[in-house]
């Protein structure tokens, strides 16, 4: 009886791990932004989304891809400096007023270009591109 009980056992955990081991990872996990990329000037990376330091999508920033997710642009050197964007990642993006996704939500379209309506200014402190 002990026998059957344990390979009773060892199939259902093999079981549970060969599903576990299968099933893929869900496109609605964001991922942190560990690889968002800082540039100069106007030049924003391929296929990004990318937060500008000035008007006319001049002064350099940083790029974030679809998934990606910053809680606190701060992390960054980037909280409340956003004054245009640019959105190229295939997925709509959303920016928030206040750290960790809270405050007014404004969202930024995909294949979108946008200066910031000036009371808008510098005051982006969280970004996401999760889907």
């Amino acid at each position: 009886m002990r026998f059957r009980t344990t390979a009773l056992a060892v199939g259902a955990a093999a079981l549970l791990t060969a599903g576990l081991a299968a099933a893929p990872a869900t496109a609605t996990t964001p991922r942190s932004a560990t690889a968002v990329r800082q540039f100069d000037g106007g030049n924003c990376p391929a296929q990004s989304l990318c937060l500008y330091r000035d008007y006319n999508y001049t002064g350099g920033g940083i790029a974030l891809q679809a998934g990606d997710e910053i809680p606190w642009l701060g992390d960054y050197g980037f909280n409340d400096r956003m004054s245009s964007w640019s959105n190229d990642t295939g997925v709509t993006c959303y920016w928030y007023t206040d750290a960790y996704f809270s405050g007014d939500e404004h969202d930024m379209k995909n294949r979108y270009r946008v200066n910031v309506l000036p009371s808008e200014n510098d005051m982006a402190s969280a970004v996401t591109c999760a889907y």
